[in-house]
């Protein structure tokens, strides 16, 4: 095999396919990037057999073929080349997939693997499929993927429920203090699919998004696995066994107080809050609602601040405590001018939502000492 490309491709290429290099493993050949040259085309792919990335890299096929290269040690490579991204970088192989990467007076040999030894991508019939814009997938994820749960003890809610009814997307997520839903509308009208898709690919596709709204993304749904596929990159994951909980009845339309804010005003408050809190700190921001004003007061070993924004208020008042970062992470994501916020009573978790119902946030209270406030 010998290829040619100029860095710039081959280092956009192997950034994209390294996300789906696994950290950890017991099988040396998933530690390898995939060089396939074989088909006409230069294809770059990486697969920790959960989570898989192939992409398509611009470059010349002077002789065919395909090797499989350990993937800390190919990049390493290619990043320390002159950095004139013009520059031609040309990758040979011999009968023993011994590999040689030259760039102007630079020469590196490598021992590579046996291509055909690699795990290719699963193959995912397009016969249920949707389509949406880059900008949107890539919204909807970044507007939920921070209340996913971390560990494994549930891991249902290590991802996240992708949803399509007709002409309506929904993304939802929940670690058990918080859900965050998003609904946006397709284009056309598609069969009914779910699938809960893990968050670690969620989160390394969004990265590898351009968000353009013009672009597109094509998402494949099987029983066992979903593809998505933009910008000649093919990205397939498995999904997450199971049933996803039952959101519907965790969500309620009644309220005692419901308040209209000014989005960005609140939030450069509470965020002003967490500068006393740490990692571990259980104490809560407390929110006192009273007539038109809303006071935020907290209260740690660090320090303490008392502040308040004006409000719009309807029915009663409240006090009621929250873990100031679960209010960031809501109000971070959403773009209105104004948000309105529904509560019932102090142990009745709140809601942030839309009229259109194009979001939802729900967020379960903190228990505080109301004395002591």
């Amino acid at each position: 095999m010998k290829l040619q490309f100029k860095k710039n491709d081959l280092i956009e290429s192997i950034n994209i396919v390294s996300k789906a290099v696994p950290s950890k493993t017991t099988m040396s050949i998933l530690e390898c990037i995939l060089l396939d040259a074989s088909n006409g085309k230069i294809e770059l792919m990486a697969n920790d057999t959960e989570f898989g990335i192939e992409t398509e890299c611009e470059g010349n096929i002077l002789v065919p073929g395909k090797v499989a290269l350990e993937a800390k040690l190919f990049s390493e490579i290619i990043r320390r080349l002159p950095q004139d991204n013009d520059i031609e970088v040309t990758i040979e192989t011999d009968e023993r997939n011994n590999a040689v990467i030259s760039c102007e007076n630079s020469i590196f040999k490598i021992a590579g693997r046996d291509g055909n030894e690699f795990t290719v991508l699963p193959k995912i019939d397009r016969n249920q499929s949707i389509s949406l814009s880059q900008f949107t997938l890539k919204n909807v994820i970044n507007q939920t993927i921070f209340s996913i749960a971390l560990n494994d003890s549930n891991k249902k809610m290590t991802g996240e429920l992708f949803e399509v009814k007709e002409d309506n997307f929904t993304v939802t997520s929940l670690d058990g203090h918080r859900i965050s839903i998003r609904r946006t509308k397709l284009n056309d009208k598609y069969p009914d699919a779910k699938a809960i898709v893990p968050g670690k690919a969620l989160s390394e596709i969004s990265k590898i998004l351009t968000g353009g709204v013009y672009d597109e993304v094509v998402l494949s749904f099987s029983s066992n696995h979903i593809m998505f596929e933009f910008n000649n990159t093919v990205v397939v994951t498995r999904l997450i066994d199971g049933e996803y909980f039952h959101v519907a009845q965790m969500l309620s339309e009644d309220y005692e107080t419901k308040i209209q804010v000014n989005r960005r005003k609140l939030l450069d408050c509470i965020e002003r809050s967490t500068i006393f809190v740490r990692d571990n700190d259980k104490q809560p921001l407390v929110l006192k609602i009273e007539d038109n004003v809303l006071g935020l007061k907290i209260n740690t070993d660090l320090g303490t601040m008392d502040a308040e924004v004006a409000i719009n208020k309807t029915g009663n008042d409240l006090m009621i405590g929250f873990n100031p970062r679960f209010l960031v992470d809501a109000l971070r994501s959403i773009e209105d001018e104004e948000v309105s916020i529904y509560m019932s009573i102090p142990r009745s978790p709140c809601f942030i939502r839309d009229d259109k119902e194009t979001y939802t946030y729900m967020i379960l209270p903190v228990n505080f000492n109301a004395d002591a406030v």
